[in-house]
């Protein structure tokens, strides 16, 4: 399972409906507490991750949960994402 995790509905959407076009498995969420919940449930094999869940664009929220994910998951892959 691929899950996204992006506060843009559009940019989940989209995503999601792609990889699902292209066969995969993809969940989609828009928060990382909701990521948190999704992979003590089921950890997925790749994550796509928003790096800005606030207003402010420095990357730090990503950074953030990036730390949080490889610390339970350490061989996790991640690609950080940015509009």
């Amino acid at each position: 399972m691929i899950l996204i995790i992006d506060d843009d509905i559009a940019i989940r959407t989209s995503l999601a409906l792609l990889l699902k076009k292209e066969g995969f498995d993809a969940s989609a969420v828009g928060t990382p507490g909701e990521a948190l919940d999704v992979m003590r449930a089921r950890t997925p094999d790749l994550v796509l991750l928003d790096m800005n869940f606030s207003n402010e664009t420095t990357g730090a929220d990503g950074l953030q949960m990036l730390e949080r994910i490889k610390a339970k998951y350490p061989s996790l892959p991640v690609i950080l994402i940015t509009g």
